[in-house]
C-alpha cells in the first residue's frame, strides 16, 4: 500500500486527511479505510463512484463517496484522466467517465462473461415478436441490464445496458428472485421495497405468493411496476455455468401498442429463447 503524506492515521485506525481545500474552503475529513486496501482497490472504487454520478464529481465528493483521503482520491483521479479512464472539467472541477470505460464495456459484452452467447436467441426472440428484449442479472437488491436488443415495433422502448431496476419491480427481478433458494429469496422479500409507480406491489406477502406462481409456470410479469406505460414479462435461465450469475430475459412492450394477453401468447417463445441460450452456455 502507498502511504499518503496529507493523511495521519489515529490510534483507532481511521486515516484523517486535516486540511481538504476545494473552491477556497477547509475542512476536517475523516474516513475509515477499508482492509486489504490497495491502489487497485482505491482505483476502482473511484470508477464505481464516476459511474454512479453521471455529471460528474469534484474531488471531495468523489473522495468521501470513495471513502478516500482527498489526497489519494486526487492523485489516483489523476492517474485515470491519464489512462483516458476519467476526464476533467476544468471549468467546472469535476471528474467523469472517460471513454475508455466503453472499450471495457463492449470486450465485456463480446466475452463469454458477458453473455455474448444470449445475443443470437436475443435477436431471433426480437423478430419473431418485434418486442424489444432485454436480459438481466441479480445485483443485491437490483437488477442489473447486460443486454439489449431492438424489436421492430414502430414505437420503441429503450432499456439502456447498465441500467439498475428494483427487483421487486421487474419482471426480470421477480424470475430472478423466484428461482433463488429460499433463504435468498426472504432476505430479498425482508429488504426495502419501495413504490417505483402507484402500482408497484411493495406487500411482501403479496411478493411471496407471486413469487410462488413464478415457480409454478415458468416466467414472471409486470403491468406499470416499474414505469407508467409499460409491461413485460420475463424467465431466468434454467440453469448457468457456475462462473456467471443467473441471468434472466424479459420482453417488453407498451400498454398501448400490446395487451396483456397478447404480450403473454409469447411466454412459449420467451421460455425457448432462454432454453437456447443455456444450451449454448453449458460449459
Amino acid at each position: 500500500m502507498i502511504a499518503d503524506a496529507a493523511a495521519e492515521r489515529g490510534a483507532d485506525g481511521r486515516r484523517t486527511d486535516p486540511q481538504r481545500r476545494e473552491h477556497g474552503t477547509t475542512e476536517a475529513y475523516t474516513v475509515t479505510t477499508p482492509s486489504g486496501d490497495d491502489m487497485l482497490g482505491r482505483g476502482l472504487r473511484l470508477l464505481t463512484v464516476l459511474a454512479e454520478h453521471p455529471a460528474g464529481l469534484g474531488v471531495s465528493a468523489a473522495a468521501r463517496a470513495a471513502q478516500l483521503p482527498v489526497s489519494s482520491a486526487h492523485r489516483i483521479l489523476g492517474r485515470l484522466v491519464e489512462e483516458r479512464f476519467a476526464t476533467y472539467d476544468e471549468d467546472a472541477r469535476r471528474y467523469a467517465l472517460g471513454w475508455r470505460v466503453l472499450e471495457l464495456s463492449r470486450g465485456f459484452q463480446r466475452s463469454p462473461a458477458g453473455y455474448s452467447a444470449a445475443a443470437a436467441p436475443m435477436r431471433r426472440l426480437a423478430a419473431r415478436t418485434g418486442l424489444p428484449v432485454i436480459a438481466g442479472i441479480l445485483h443485491g437488491a437490483d437488477v442489473l441490464l447486460v443486454l439489449s436488443v431492438q424489436g421492430t415495433q414502430h414505437l420503441q422502448l429503450r432499456s439502456a445496458e447498465g441500467t439498475r431496476n428494483p427487483w421487486h419491480a421487474t419482471s426480470l427481478g421477480k424470475a430472478l428472485a423466484a428461482a433463488l433458494p429460499e433463504e435468498e429469496r426472504e432476505q430479498l422479500l425482508s429488504g426495502p421495497l419501495p413504490a417505483v409507480t402507484p402500482r408497484t406491489i411493495t406487500d411482501p406477502g403479496r411478493l411471496r405468493a407471486e413469487l410462488a406462481l413464478v415457480r409454478q409456470r415458468g416466467w414472471s410479469e409486470v403491468d406499470e411496476e416499474n414505469e407508467i406505460g409499460v409491461r413485460s414479462i420475463a424467465a431466468a435461465l434454467p440453469r448457468a455455468p457456475e462462473s456467471t450469475p443467473p441471468l434472466a430475459v424479459s420482453l417488453a412492450a407498451t400498454v398501448i401498442l400490446t395487451e396483456a394477453d397478447q404480450l403473454r401468447a409469447h411466454a412459449p417463445a420467451l421460455r425457448q429463447c432462454v432454453e437456447d441460450i443455456a444450451a449454448h452456455m453449458a460449459p
